[in-house]
């Protein structure tokens, strides 16, 4: 429930609140990095999307859903139950990059995708917890409804 709990929100979207640059080292400690303004996105992938996609919101949306979602993969799953729910959550925000990709170009797509993939595990400690999470791999159905936490169709660009 805690997993599924954690979405964004259009001010997330929006930059309403969005953090100061988190320091290198400090953030870099542990795995889940500094989040300052408790949103569930570690500071530095929120401002590095924004500093990517400043004039696309639907693109920021997807990109901050699956990021979250990722992180979540790395600092909640502790058994087979935990990975249902962030594995369900990451694709989610996987499939919400889906839907911001013009044309459906799949290398577009995975471009966006491992993007936030490589901003979220930038060290070998954060590597090292999500591939631990995969320990507890198991299957599971992924609804194809509400996909994004934010709805596309209401962001100007």
């Amino acid at each position: 429930a805690e997993i599924h709990a954690q979405k964004i929100t259009l001010a997330d979207v929006m930059g309403a609140s969005l953090p100061p640059a988190p320091d290198k080292a400090e953030n870099d400690a542990t795995v889940a990095g500094i989040d300052k303004n408790n949103n569930g996105i570690r500071d530095d992938v929120e401002l590095a999307i924004f500093k990517k996609y400043p004039n696309s919101a639907k693109i920021r949306a997807a990109e901050l859903q699956y990021a979250m979602a990722t992180q979540l993969m790395m600092t909640k799953v502790n058994n087979a139950e935990t990975w249902i729910a962030a594995a369900e959550e990451t694709s989610r925000g996987n499939a919400c990059i889906g839907r911001t990709v013009p044309d459906k170009n799949l290398q577009t797509y995975v471009a966006r995708s491992e993007e936030v993939e490589q901003l979220v595990r930038n060290t070998p400690e954060r590597k090292i917890a999500n591939d631990r999470a995969y320990n507890f791999t198991t299957s599971f159905g992924l609804p194809n409804t509400d996909i994004c936490n934010v709805d596309l169709t209401v962001l100007p660009n």
